[in-house]
């Protein structure tokens, strides 16, 4: 647990940013700390120009307590500038006799603003830097969040997919097999061919559907697709495309779209009785139409998406095919009319 934790705290992008702040805090205390050297020193340059204009005693004093801090006070200006320290020397020297020399505390004082301006500069610089430093870490920490998101709605994908896989199995090969077993046992042969036929139809058709090449076009996948259903299945499957927009789907889209179709295709075998399928897509003026429909037989549409009523069960596909629509935008009707249609109505699907 202590492990994880310090893992956690630890990631190099919460480093940056710790050191970011550190640099940050540190760097405007030290030239806060600058700042005020500079205002001190102009006031003290002030004083020190004032007593040697003036015969006053109590000018003359505050002069030489001036100079006995001069030194200290400056010592990070100066203790890399040789010339300037001798400059400091000879004004707290001159003080110290009682002759300061206006002209050469004013020549130290431009000199000193000088270095300060600079010192500002690199403080600025490093405040700048330590940004930089933040938005590096925030990109990484954007970039995992949404990689994190991604391999996440993968991995749901992945789950659903295998939800879908054990489901088709069950309501498909498992009861396709049960029912060979039964007429096995009766020794009803013809019965039993048609429910082993129909087992293997079933396997064949999951095994095509979970080999699609997504590299393909997707009008070449649909047509795939629809040719192994009526091969397997022996429904008539017609196809009609009339869309340029298809052959710019983006993936996800059309890793969604071929599901769905996978999902009402293999509902059309199992649960309608249809001996004929129609897949269409359309373009409209600002999205398209796919359209799935038979002439099998209808069914109680308040059954679809539940899983407590007795044949929920035979429509628990059409629930799914809704959740997808919804994942990738899109208006999905069921419409009973002479048969069984799925119409989607798809937009923002262009890359």
């Amino acid at each position: 647990m202590v492990l994880d934790f310090v893992k956690k705290v630890f990631k190099i992008e919460y480093i940056f940013i710790y050191i970011a702040v550190i640099i940050i805090f540190c760097t405007a205390y030290f030239k806060r700390v600058s700042n005020s050297l500079m205002r001190r020193l102009d006031s003290d340059m002030f004083l020190i120009q004032l007593s040697a204009s003036s015969e006053s005693k109590e000018a003359a004093n505050e002069a030489q307590d001036i100079a006995g801090r001069l030194s200290e006070d400056y010592e990070p200006f100066t203790h890399f500038d040789e010339a300037l320290r001798e400059s400091l020397d000879a004004i707290i020297q001159n003080i110290q006799n009682g002759t300061p020399s206006p002209d050469e505390t004013i020549a130290f004082q431009k000199r000193i603003h000088q270095i300060q301006s600079r010192l500002n500069l690199g403080y600025d610089s490093i405040l700048y830097g330590s940004l930089i430093l933040v938005a590096i870490a925030a990109f990484v920490i954007l970039e995992k969040y949404f990689k994190n998101s991604i391999q996440l709605e993968h991995l749901k994908t992945m789950q659903s997919e295998q939800s879908n896989l054990s489901r088709d199995l069950h309501d498909g090969v498992a009861q396709n097999l049960a029912a060979l077993k039964i007429y096995l046992e009766k020794e009803d042969l013809p019965k039993s061919k048609f429910y082993a036929k129909q087992a293997l139809n079933e396997i064949r058709y999951m095994i095509g559907s979970s080999a699609i090449d997504y590299s393909e076009d997707f009008e070449t996948m649909v047509r795939d697709i629809c040719t192994a259903f009526e091969a397997n299945f022996g429904i008539t499957t017609k196809v009609y495309i009339a869309s340029d927009r298809i052959f710019a789907l983006d993936k996800s889209t059309a890793q969604h779209l071929m599901r769905i179709l996978q999902e009402a295709l293999s509902n059309i075998s199992r649960h309608s009785d249809a001996t004929e399928v129609e897949v269409k897509i359309i373009d409209g003026i600002d999205d398209f139409r796919f359209i799935i429909s038979d002439n099998g037989r209808d069914f109680d549409e308040s059954l679809v998406g539940t899983k407590k009523r007795t044949d929920s069960v035979k429509h628990y596909g059409l629930g799914n095919i809704k959740k997808r629509a919804e994942l990738i935008g899109a208006k999905v009707d069921f419409i009973h009319k002479g048969g069984f249609t799925i119409a989607l109505t798809v937009t923002n699907s262009v890359r």
